[in-house]
C-alpha cells in the first residue's frame, strides 16, 4: 500500500491531501509519529508546502463551504483512527456530490465524519467548564489538561475572552504543548511535562483554590450525592485535574 506520511500539522495534512488527491492506487495517510511500519508499504514523505495547503483551503471555501472546511479541521483535531484518510475520502465525496451528501445520514463515511466531529466539539464544550487554574504568581495562572482530542485550539477564543485581564497558560500534557496568553496575544508553544512540573514548584499558595474546595464541601449534601450522575456530566477520565473530584 502507498503511505503518505506528513509532519502532523494541519497544513501538512492539507498538503498530503493535495499530493494524494488524484492518486488512484490503494493508499493511506498517517502522521509520522502515528505510523507503524509495515513490510510491503511504499512510503511517500510529504513536505509541508504552504501554497499547496492554501490552494486546498481556498478550493474548499470557494467550491464547497466553510462547514466542510470546519469538519475537515475537526477530523484532524480528533486524532482518532483513520481520521486523516477519512478526511481525504470525505473531501472527495464532497466534491463529487456537493451539499447533498449531508442528506446521506446512513452512509458509513458521513456517519463516521459526524461522529468524530461531534466527539471533538463535545469535549471542547466540556473543557470550557473543566479547566482549573492554579496561581503561579500574582495574576499569572496555569492549568494542565489531558483531553482525548487535540482541542486546545478550540479553547483559545473562550478563555481569551473570559480571562482577558490576566496572564494564563493551559498545558496539554498528552501532546506536550501549551496555549499561552500574555494580555496581548495568545500563542501556542511546546511545553514538556517536566517543564510544567518545574513551573508548579514556583507557585504561590493559592487562596482561591482552597476557598473553592471549602465552598464545594460546604454545598455538598452527602445524602444526595449521585456518583452515577456526576460521572455522566463529568467523566471520570477527567477527574485527575479537577480539584472538587478529589475526596
Amino acid at each position: 500500500m502507498i503511505i503518505y506520511l506528513y509532519d502532523g500539522s494541519f497544513d501538512g495534512l492539507l498538503t498530503a491531501i493535495f499530493d494524494s488527491f488524484t492518486d488512484k492506487r490503494p493508499l493511506d495517510i498517517f502522521r509520522q509519529e502515528h505510523y507503524q511500519p509495515q513490510l510491503f508499504d511504499e512510503i511517500i514523505s510529504v513536505t509541508t508546502e504552504n501554497d499547496k495547503a492554501q490552494r486546498v483551503a481556498d478550493s474548499i471555501l470557494a467550491k464547497l463551504s466553510f462547514d466542510t472546511y470546519q469538519r475537515l479541521y475537526y477530523l484532524y483535531l480528533s486524532e482518532l483512527p483513520q481520521c486523516d484518510y477519512t478526511a481525504l475520502c470525505y473531501l472527495k465525496m464532497c466534491y463529487r456530490y456537493g451539499a447533498s451528501i449531508y442528506l446521506a445520514k446512513n452512509n458509513p463515511l458521513i456517519h463516521r465524519v459526524e461522529t468524530y466531529c461531534r466527539k471533538v466539539t463535545l469535549e471542547a464544550h466540556r473543557f470550557t467548564g473543566f479547566v482549573r487554574f492554579i496561581e503561579l504568581a500574582p495574576m499569572i495562572f496555569y492549568s494542565k489538561i489531558e483531553p482525548d482530542h487535540n482541542i486546545l485550539p478550540l479553547l483559545q477564543g473562550h478563555f481569551v475572552r473570559r480571562f482577558s485581564d490576566q496572564k494564563f497558560m493551559i498545558h496539554d500534557l498528552k501532546r506536550q504543548y501549551a496555549l499561552v496568553y500574555d494580555l496581548h496575544t495568545p500563542y501556542f508553544t511546546p511545553l514538556t511535562i517536566e517543564e510544567g512540573e518545574h513551573l508548579l514548584t514556583s507557585k504561590t499558595t493559592d487562596p482561591y483554590q482552597q476557598l473553592f474546595a471549602v465552598f464545594f464541601d460546604a454545598t455538598t449534601i452527602t445524602q444526595r450525592r449521585n456518583l452515577r450522575l456526576q460521572k455522566f456530566w463529568m467523566p471520570k477520565r477527567y477527574w485527575q485535574h479537577i480539584d472538587e473530584a478529589h475526596d
